[in-house]
C-alpha cells in the first residue's frame, strides 16, 4: 500500500487529490507546509510526495530542491515528487528542480490517477497537456 503525501494549504485541493486517489489501497497523509513536510520525511519514507506550486512561504520548486538535498546529504530517502502546477511556465522550473512529474491544473479524477499511477510504476509522468496543439 503506498504512502502518499499531499501537500498543500488549500483544503480544496487537498481534498480533491483524495477524493481521487483515495480509493486505490493508497494510505494518505493531508499536509500544509514544506516545514510539516521535510520534518516528517526525516522519519518517514512515503513512496509518493504529491506538492501544490505554491505553498505557504516555501513553494513547489524550493521544497523539491530540499527533498533532493536530503537525499544527497543521506538525511531524507529518495522519494519520488508530482507537482500540480498552475501553468505551462511552470515546467522548466519543475524540470530543473528535480522533480519526477508535473500536472497541469485544472485537475480532474483521471487526470490526477494517470499521474499518481504513472509515477509510482515507472517513476515519470508530465502532463501533455504542457505540448502544444497541433
Amino acid at each position: 500500500m503506498p504512502l502518499i503525501y499531499i501537500v498543500s494549504d488549500s483544503q480544496n485541493l487537498k481534498n480533491s487529490v483524495s477524493s481521487a486517489i483515495a480509493g486505490s489501497n493508497n494510505e494518505l497523509v493531508e499536509l500544509s507546509s514544506g516545514s510539516e513536510l521535510i520534518s516528517l520525511m526525516e522519519n518517514e519514507s512515503p513512496d509518493l510526495v504529491i506538492l501544490d506550486l505554491q505553498v505557504g512561504n516555501m513553494g513547489a520548486t524550493a521544497i523539491t530542491l530540499d527533498i533532493r538535498l536530503g537525499e544527497k546529504a543521506n538525511r531524507i530517502n529518495p522519494t519520488k515528487v508530482l507537482v500540480l502546477l498552475d501553468r505551462r511556465a511552470d515546467v522548466f522550473m519543475t524540470r530543473r528542480s528535480g522533480a519526477d512529474g508535473f500536472v497541469i491544473k485544472p485537475l480532474d479524477s483521471l487526470k490526477i490517477k494517470r499521474a499518481v499511477k504513472s509515477v509510482l510504476e515507472s517513476g515519470r509522468y508530465e502532463d501533455p497537456a504542457f505540448e502544444p496543439a497541433n
